[in-house]
């Protein structure tokens, strides 16, 4: 098994999934598709305090927009049959990309993996579970 490393980390404005305000958060994107958030910058990499925000990007989807803010992107997941959608901004139209990229390379990467080298549960189906 390969190690996990990080992929990407920074700074990122997440916006509340109940209330709507926008936090800063550091974000590190793992190798493994782990996209973990905390209130502070981690002093090391085996950080031991608990993250604020933990999922995975794993058969996730990408949107990009300009609102409510600009240089803002959404990350869309299902967390088994529910469809999550998480909404982030960065400074500029660049670090939009940058995270952006980094995000969907790691998806694809795991996305290419056999099932049974997968470390996650089993996942749906995008295309018959959203409902616009």
């Amino acid at each position: 098994m390969n190690e996990v490393s990080v992929i990407k980390e920074g700074w990122l404005h997440k916006r509340g999934e109940y209330i709507k305000t926008w936090r800063p958060r550091y974000f590190l994107l793992k190798s493994d598709g782990s996209f973990i958030g905390y209130k502070e910058r981690p002093e090391a990499p085996d950080q031991t305090l608990p993250p604020l925000n933990n999922f995975s990007v794993a058969e996730c989807q990408l949107m990009k927009t300009e609102r409510p803010r600009p240089n803002t992107f959404v990350i869309r997941c299902l967390q088994w049959t529910t469809v999550i959608e998480r909404t982030f901004h960065v400074d500029s139209p660049d670090e939009r990309e940058e995270w952006m990229r980094a995000i969907q390379m790691v998806a694809n990467s795991l996305g290419s993996l056999d099932l049974d080298q997968r470390t996650h549960f089993p996942q749906f189906s995008y295309s018959a579970s959203i409902r616009e």
